[in-house]
């Protein structure tokens, strides 16, 4: 997952990922901006995205080649969406580049309200300069 989240951050939005984040995120998890979307194809499943909201406002003004002070909330939503679209997008394709995925749109949840973890989730949160980023994935048990 790390090596998708980088991809997508380096790309797109100009920002270095320094790897696995410590314990050093705080407590104000609740106020981070969250986007989820759920994907079909074999494996199925879930993935997510959680920033800061100092952190999504560099990620937003990065992809649009705006200031960060002329950004709406709005976009700032959109933009952290769209991130999780691609970041999935690319994990996906490097999980297996011959399946077909079809991913469903993105959508802002809140944080109290994302997914509560399960039993196999995983997860992971890298340090930015920015700031930080968690990313999550769930697979759907294949029959």
């Amino acid at each position: 997952m790390e090596s998708a989240v980088a991809e997508v951050l380096e790309s797109m939005c100009f920002i270095s990922s320094e790897g696995e984040a410590t314990d050093e995120m705080g407590d104000d998890r609740p106020n981070w901006i969250c986007g989820e979307l759920e994907f079909s194809g074999i494996p199925g499943g879930a993935f997510g995205i959680a920033v800061p909201p100092s952190t999504a406002a560099v990620i937003a003004a990065n992809f649009l080649g705006e200031d960060e002070a002329d950004l709406s909330e709005k976009q700032t939503v959109e933009v952290v969406c769209e991130l999780t679209n691609m970041v999935c997008g690319t994990l996906l394709a490097q999980i297996d580049s011959k399946q077909a995925f079809t991913l469903s749109p993105p959508k802002h949840v809140s944080a109290d309200t994302e997914s509560p973890a399960k039993s196999g989730r995983i997860q992971g949160t890298y340090a930015l300069d920015e700031g930080f980023i968690y990313t999550w994935l769930e697979l759907q048990a294949t029959a």
